[in-house]
């Protein structure tokens, strides 16, 4: 099945969270853009931005001038570490909301996959939360709201880079195509230079720099611990049996694409005898598919083998 605007990892199931989130932007920009644009300190987007965004001046308790700030005031109606996480769910413009949904469109599925549902949302707004709050820190007299998702797609982007470092990017993708189209560490680790510089050099004002930065970093240092230990989610009762032995995890995970794009299931295990902890992409790994199935496998895998030793799993 062709993707469109995507990358190369398999998806064994559909990215429910990831479509979810951006759903709630797009709604919760619908709701901003109700709001009348005239600056108003009852019902404006403005005012909006202010009451449930972060504004670093309330979050570090700023006294003072900027305390009587209309934004501050606004702020004050509700605690700021609340605001922190309120804040990731409103953006500033038409731009800024597509630039994070194309991001979380083609990075954060195979995120979601490899952490898994129960872990990929507390582990994405987790990390945003804590970058926006080292932004307030950072800027702490400031009266002026933060709002986007950006702290979530640089967390995203942080663990993608970490977790699938030879995966490639395509505007239209096909199994076909595997082994083709750009690595997809070369835009990512371009992005997070560029926005470390602009963090560092105070360039693009009125950009929160180290929201992405302290988010980015957090993704990459601690995906490969949040995905630590998870299990493999249930199957239906089968024989299943190898059809396939990979050296690592991700040739693991290009064959079983290959497979699931033909509408084979499979699934990736450690080989046995290996100790090699589950999280480490190093190793060699069996590639299983139902046993009715393994004939079917084969002649996909390699036209000239007739499944011939083909082994049950266990």
């Amino acid at each position: 099945m062709a993707r469109f605007l995507a990358d190369d990892q398999p998806r064994p199931r559909t990215p429910l969270l990831t479509y979810a989130l951006m759903l709630v932007w797009a709604v919760m920009w619908a709701v901003q853009l109700l709001r009348p644009d005239d600056g108003n300190i009852e019902d404006s987007a403005q005012a909006l931005a202010c009451r449930w965004g972060m504004v670093p001046a309330h979050l570090t308790g700023q006294g003072g001038a900027v305390a009587t700030d209309p934004c501050v005031v606004l702020s004050s109606e509700h605690s700021p570490w609340a605001e922190a996480l309120t804040a990731q769910f409103l953006h500033a413009s038409w731009w800024h909301l597509i630039a994070n949904l194309a991001f979380i469109w083609v990075f954060a599925p195979a995120v979601e996959e490899r952490l898994g549902r129960a872990r990929f949302l507390p582990f994405i707004i987790g990390a945003g939360y804590v970058a926006f709050l080292a932004e307030a820190v950072i800027d702490a007299g400031s009266p002026q709201p933060i709002i986007g998702g950006s702290g979530i797609v640089a967390a995203v982007l942080g663990a993608y880079v970490v977790l699938f470092p030879r995966a490639r990017l395509h505007l239209a993708w096909t199994a076909e195509r595997r082994g083709t189209g750009l690595p997809a560490w070369i835009p990512i680790v371009l992005w997070a230079a560029w926005a470390t510089a602009a963090a560092v050099t105070g360039a693009q004002a009125g950009t929160a720099n180290w929201v992405h930065v302290v988010a980015f970093a957090l993704g990459a240092l601690l995906a490969i611990p949040a995905g630590t230990g998870r299990t493999q989610p249930a199957r239906p009762e089968v024989q299943w049996v190898r059809v396939a032995i990979a050296r690592n995890q991700p040739e693991a995970e290009m064959i079983q694409g290959m497979l699931t794009d033909a509408g084979i299931p499979a699934y990736v295990r450690r080989m046995a005898g290996f100790d090699v902890p589950d999280y480490l992409a190093g190793g060699p790994r069996d590639v299983m598919v139902p046993g009715e199935r393994a004939l079917e496998a084969h002649a996909l895998i390699d036209p000239m083998d007739d499944g011939a030793g083909t082994a049950p799993g266990a």
